[in-house]
């Protein structure tokens, strides 16, 4: 990778477990360009070629650098508690955000995703509908 920053990857404490957060101190948070990514932002992390799409949270005050992440998103990442990978983090936008949700461990977050994409096809379907009815049922005045 070369362009990101080294963390020793830790186990994710218990209230973090299946909620697809990594906690990580805000003076490692860092985009590609060195820009400090705001505490609660969804990102792609990227590590050795796998990436995982995570909430980012902070750390309390420490500047240590590590990375605290539950076992399904380490599993993903293909990485063990206690060594030291090279991680990148990139925002994503809104895309990214349906599919940390969409993939999410947590049916929460999984569930309101999938209501809320299945909520914009019915009401595009609904939308079409009502333009083709108007279409069909307009005539020309002779």
């Amino acid at each position: 990778m070369g362009t990101g920053i080294k963390l020793v990857v830790q186990k994710a404490d218990e209230a973090d477990i299946y909620r697809d957060i990594a906690r990580v101190p805000e003076y490692h948070r860092k985009d590609r360009n060195g820009q400090t990514i705001p505490e609660g932002s969804v990102c792609k992390l990227s590590t050795a070629g796998k990436s995982a799409y995570v909430l980012l949270r902070g750390q309390g005050v420490t500047k240590e650098p590590n990375i605290w992440l539950d076992y399904r998103t380490r599993k993903r990442l293909d990485i063990t508690p206690g060594h030291q990978e090279e991680f990148e983090f990139q925002p994503v936008g809104l895309w990214g955000q349906i599919c940390w949700a969409w993939n999410a461990s947590d049916p929460a977050y999984f569930v309101m995703a999938r209501l809320a994409v299945l909520s914009v096809v019915l009401g595009g379907v609904g939308l079409a509908l009502g333009v083709l009815s108007l279409f069909l049922s307009w005539r020309p005045v002779k």
